[in-house]
């Protein structure tokens, strides 16, 4: 039951993303105006809205079979695979960051808020901090593939990141009339952030196998959503860092659904010995034949 579910998990997955962005495409072309509004008779909105339900609800039902709770050596695997891709997550996100900070739209886009000074230092902290972010998934594949433990800082300065661009991005959302323009990159942005940050707890020995593939795989369906979004603004930073951390979360969706590693095995005791000022009992004589 526990491997029918893993593969159900990954179908659900991988079909929902798809559909996702196939349908999401055709409503930003046909059915959502410029100004976000629906165009007269429109319906792909309900049926996205009905694809985030199914997969929200076949999450909770197909990760019950699950255990709760598994050791980081069968989370983080050793393999060359897994961890190369997680290297061209790493390059994607640098990119995108680098393009990000050279054309400036993120520390432009800090005037529409209410708090101009803040957003702008925190629009301008985000490309360098992602850079960061990136470069900590490259060491985190490098740490892997040379078969030690990573350490909790890598996915936790992840996590900072996209708390980062959340907030970031929430304040230009927060001034679009409609959400029908953002609804799939907030669910996108929260996914991910909540995936990273249950990562890092299984560095420290305290990972949750359910939780935390509930949140990687919604971050890679609503990632793929997003993927859409990107692609029909044109912006190719954009383009990058989504496609980037959809591939990210892919991964490490696939490393914890297919954990067949052994698990690690306790420590022996050393047998107990006798103390130290206690003499061995000494054995009886044994009777000497008269002659």
């Amino acid at each position: 039951m526990r491997k029918l579910s893993r593969w159900l998990l990954l179908a659900l997955t991988f079909c929902v993303a798809v559909a996702g962005f196939l349908i999401r495409r055709q409503q930003l072309a046909a059915e959502l105006m410029p100004d976000g509004s629906l165009a007269e008779g429109s319906s792909l909105h309900l049926l996205l809205a009905a694809l985030a339900g199914v997969l929200f609800v076949g999450l909770v039902a197909f990760l019950y079979p699950q255990p709760k709770k598994i050791s980081w050596q069968q989370v983080f695997p050793t393999a060359a695979v897994p961890n190369l891709l997680l290297l061209v997550s790493a390059i994607g996100l640098i990119a995108g960051n680098v393009l990000l900070w050279r054309s400036g739209s993120a520390a432009s886009a800090a005037v529409v808020t209410q708090s101009p000074e803040v957003s702008r230092a925190l629009s301008m902290l985000l490309p360098p901090l992602g850079v960061v972010s990136a470069v900590c998934f490259a060491i985190f594949a490098v740490v892997r593939m040379a078969g030690k433990k990573p350490t909790p800082l890598l996915f936790m300065i992840a996590s900072l990141y996209l708390i980062i661009r959340l907030i970031v991005c929430f304040q230009v959302w927060n001034t679009d009339p409609s959400i029908h323009d953002y609804a799939f990159q907030l669910l996108a942005a929260i996914c991910c952030m909540l995936g990273c940050f249950q990562l890092a707890g299984f560095s420290f020995d305290r990972g949750h196998l359910r939780m935390c593939l509930f949140w990687t795989l919604g971050a890679t369906a609503f990632c793929a959503f997003t993927v859409a979004d990107t692609l029909h603004s044109g912006a190719l930073s954009n383009v990058l860092i989504n496609g980037a951390l959809l591939l990210a979360m892919a991964t490490c969706s696939a490393c914890l659904l297919f954990t067949d590693g052994p698990l690690p095995q306790p420590e022996e005791t050393a047998p107990e010995t006798a103390p130290e000022n206690e003499l061995p009992a000494e054995e009886p004589e044994e009777a000497k034949p008269e002659i």
